[in-house]
Formats: C-alpha cells, sequence, structure tokens
C-alpha cells in the first residue's frame, strides 16, 4: 500500500521536476548566448579598430605616394627645363662653329687649289725658261755643215743636240695633240716624233709616242704600229700609257698577221695587268687566235 502510494507521488512529482529541470538549461544557454554575442561584439570592435588602423595607414601610404609622385614630376620638369635652356643656349654657338668650320674648310680646299695651280704655273714656267734656253743656245751655237751623201745616195743623219730655234715644248704638244684628235696624221706624227726627240722626259712624252702607235694603226700600217708602241715599253715602262701600249701591241702583231708573238703579247698583259679592262678583249682575241679554249657558259 505504500509502495503504490510512492509511485503515485512520483508520477504526479516528475512533471515539475522535468519542467524545472528544462527551464535551468534554458536560463544557462542564454547565458551562453550572450556571453557568446559579446565575445563577437568585442572581436567584432577589434576587427573594427584594426580595420580603422589599416585604413588611415593606407591613406598615409598614398598620400605620401602622391606627394613623392608631384615632388618627382616637378623635379623632371624642372630638369627638362634646364636642359632646353642648356640645349638652347648650346645650339646657337655649336652652329657657328660648325659653319666657321665649314668656312676653314673651303678656304682650306681654295688654298689647295690655288697651290696646285702656282706649281702647275711654275712648271710651266720653268719649261718655258727651258725652252727659251735651249733656243738661246741654238741661236748662238755655230752652223752646222751641210749633211754628206751616204752610200745609197741619202744624207747621213744630222745629229742635233737642242731643238730648233723657238721650239716650245708646251706649244708642240698642244698642236700635235690637235692634229692628231682631227686626223691630220702626216702633220700630227711629225710634230709628235719632234716632241718625244726633243722633249723625251717630260710629262706627255709617253702620250706622244702612244699617239704615234695609234696614228699608224689606224692607218693600217700595223708593223709600224707595232714598233711605236713597242717603244713606249721600252723607253717608259712604268707609265700609265704602258698597259694600253702592250695590249695595243699585241693588236698590231695580231693585225699583221703574227700569230705567235699576238698571242705572246696577249697573255703577257693578262699575266701583267689582271685587273684591266681589257683583259676580257684579250681573251677572246687569244681564243680566235686558238691559242685559249672557248669558255662555255656554266648553265
Amino acid at each position: 500500500m505504500n509502495a503504490s502510494r510512492l509511485l503515485l507521488l512520483s508520477m504526479a512529482l516528475s512533471p515539475a521536476v522535468l519542467l524545472g529541470q528544462k527551464h535551468d538549461e534554458l536560463v544557462s544557454i542564454q547565458r551562453d548566448v550572450a556571453q557568446l554575442e559579446d565575445q563577437v561584439k568585442q572581436i567584432q570592435k577589434a576587427l573594427d579598430d584594426k580595420t580603422a588602423a589599416l585604413t588611415a595607414l593606407l591613406q598615409q601610404s598614398l598620400d605620401s605616394h602622391n606627394k613623392d609622385a608631384a615632388a618627382m614630376a616637378a623635379l623632371q620638369r624642372d630638369l627638362d627645363q634646364k636642359l632646353a635652356e642648356q640645349q638652347t643656349k648650346l645650339v646657337a654657338p655649336v652652329a657657328t662653329l660648325g659653319s666657321k668650320v665649314d668656312e676653314m674648310s673651303g678656304d682650306l680646299r681654295s688654298v689647295a687649289a690655288n697651290v696646285a695651280e702656282l706649281v702647275r704655273h711654275m712648271n710651266a714656267l720653268d719649261e718655258k725658261i727651258k725652252d727659251m734656253s735651249d733656243a738661246v743656245r741654238s741661236i748662238n751655237a755655230p752652223a752646222q755643215p751641210p749633211p754628206k751623201a751616204d752610200a745609197a745616195g741619202g744624207t747621213a743623219q744630222q745629229v742635233q743636240e737642242g731643238p730648233p730655234p723657238g721650239w716650245s715644248a708646251e706649244l708642240s704638244y698642244q698642236n700635235a695633240y690637235r692634229d692628231f684628235q682631227v686626223k691630220k696624221d702626216d702633220l700630227a706624227i711629225e710634230e709628235l716624233a719632234q716632241y718625244v726627240k726633243y722633249a723625251p722626259q717630260s710629262e706627255n712624252a709617253p702620250n706622244a709616242q702612244y699617239y704615234i702607235g695609234m696614228i699608224y694603226y689606224r692607218g693600217d700600217d700595223y708593223e709600224n704600229a707595232t714598233k711605236a708602241f713597242d717603244a713606249v715599253l721600252e723607253k717608259f715602262p712604268a707609265n700609265s700609257k704602258t698597259p694600253e701600249a702592250q695590249y695595243m701591241k699585241a693588236c698590231s702583231l695580231m693585225k699583221a698577221k703574227h700569230k705567235t708573238d699576238a698571242g705572246k703579247e696577249f697573255k703577257a698583259f693578262i699575266a701583267k695587268y689582271p685587273d684591266s679592262p681589257r683583259v676580257k678583249d684579250a681573251h677572246v682575241y687569244l681564243q680566235e687566235l686558238g691559242l685559249e679554249p672557248i669558255r662555255r657558259r656554266k648553265e
């Protein structure tokens, strides 16, 4: 009986006990939530403070950067301005100096040309003085006896030490070259031969001897042309006309039907003057003479 009462009493009290326990748990949870909210607020506040601090530092950095950029821009402008001023100050003096240098160069060229012209005139004057001296010696020289006839009825060659009275080397060469150009061959060859005889050491002597050969060559007298060109090689071996004289000697021999001698001269010319523009023609003539194989073009 007592047991039944206890059971009934416990059953009656259980909901109240359970309700009390739930209330305590709810209070505890609310308290925990309140603490958690407080912690979240503290964390949020700390985060806001740090964000504000970082924002402030960033703003300071941006301000400093902008100030530095402005300072650099101002420095660059100042530097550009100073460079422009220096350039403006230097351009005019440099231009003036360049103009003066150009003027001095022109003056030096003019002086050099004048000196060269003066030297040329002095050389011409020396030659004229020599011609006058030779003419005076010729006038003052005693008369030569008449030449004697040789066994063939001719006259022995008279040895004359100087040119005829009044003879001028410069004028003689000018006349001879003019007659050579207009093809007055008989007169030109006489004047050229006289020039070579009386002025063998002059600058134009090799040219005169070469033109003698050319007169014979264009007159189809290839034997005498060969001798005249050979005289250039013998008397004036180191001269600007020497290569051309050797080439024309070979051509004269070829025209005179001296095939072997012509071939030797062409080959000697090619060996001695390989850079001459005449070398190509020399090879062609050797092929025509049958002394060099015909070169076929490469496909």
